[in-house]
């Protein structure tokens, strides 16, 4: 069974096919102004060279750092409604109240506080109130938005309240897309809610970019599975990628140093991913080969680039099998515009 492992980048599309650990052909390409002509181009120009039938393919993994680039560029963002539970706490920190004014201003800065969540035993803040939602939702409806991102106190230990106020959300503005800060990260409220919201924001751009790929892979007659590679080195099926493109953000990153710790062999690195839109520079541990809690990730730049630092939730690696490459990589990610 061969595999196919695909880049799609800001400016190149790279493509290469394995047979096993084995590195048979790989091609690069320009990226095309649509995606699924590049991709389908990349795939047919690798077959050609790698003599492969396409019913030989077993798998297609693609890892893209389109998502990253839209929130970088401060392109492509649906307008989201953000709405969190726990008032009267957590005033003093409103949402999105780390994020750059321009980012918060690329996808409405609207939000919302409610009553609700949880204290960290379980205890309830406030009871949820039912009628403040629905006339949350009504102003969501008058806006015109359809992308909502919904965050609770400690929901991850309580999902309910959540649920709840989805539940409300999904029935007075039809068509809504809701993302559950609970389906994506842990405890911190901050780190979680910003992950909710950043999902959201893509949730658009992400179905039109899976979608392209599947298309690219049905013109180039491949009917083999369609995984997407996550920030944390590991794969997800394409449905899940639709739902859930924020989990793919700076997997890039993490693609480039799963491949140059499998290429080279080395066990201690600097890894620097230098691509059209941003730089990223990870670095190659020795791993201890036992499994660490999932750590908070940054991408950094400079206070005047357009990606300032804001907290968000991310699996970043912290294990690595054996045969794929050496060791874990840190979880600290620099990225500055190129």
């Amino acid at each position: 069974m061969l595999r196919i492992g695909i880049d799609v980048g800001g400016t190149n599309t790279d493509a290469v096919v394995l047979d096993g650990d084995v590195v048979l052909e790989w091609v690069k390409m320009n990226n095309s102004a649509d995606i699924t002509g590049g991709v389908t181009a990349a795939l047919n120009q690798l077959l050609a060279k790698a003599h492969a039938a396409t019913d030989r393919i077993g798998a297609v993994m693609i890892g893209t750092t389109q998502f990253t680039n839209a929130v970088v560029q401060r392109r492509d963002l649906s307008p989201v409604a953000a709405i969190r539970l726990g008032l009267p706490a957590t005033q003093s920190l409103p949402p999105m109240v780390d994020w750059p004014d321009d980012l918060r201003a690329a996808i409405g800065d609207y939000w919302f506080l409610a009553h609700g969540g949880y204290e960290f035993d379980g205890r309830v803040i406030s009871p949820f109130d039912a009628a403040e939602l629905r006339a949350i939702a009504a102003g969501i409806r008058r806006r015109g938005i359809d992308h909502v991102a919904i965050s609770a106190v400690f929901s991850p230990i309580n999902q309910e309240m959540e649920r709840e106020a989805a539940a409300i959300v999904a029935s007075d503005v039809p068509g809504a897309r809701i993302t559950l800060s609970e389906d994506i990260g842990r405890i911190g409220l901050l780190e979680r809610e910003n992950a909710a919201i950043l999902n959201a924001c893509l949730q658009q751009l992400g179905g039109r970019t899976i979608d392209a790929f599947t298309a690219a892979l049905a013109a180039a007659g491949i009917t083999a599975p369609l995984f997407s590679t996550q920030n944390d080195g590991t794969l997800m099926s394409a449905d899940d990628a639709k739902r859930f493109p924020v989990l793919t953000f700076a997997s890039g990153p993490t693609n480039s140093m799963r491949g140059a710790a499998f290429l080279s062999g080395l066990q201690e690195a600097l890894v620097v991913d230098i691509g059209g839109t941003t730089t990223d520079v990870g670095a190659l541990r020795p791993s201890t080969w036992a499994a660490r809690p999932a750590m908070p990730c940054r991408r950094w730049t400079p206070p005047s680039s357009a990606a300032r630092p804001s907290r968000t939730w991310s699996r970043a690696p912290s294990r690595w099998g054996r045969r794929c490459c050496a060791p874990g990589a840190t979880n600290r990610i620099r990225s500055t515009r190129s």
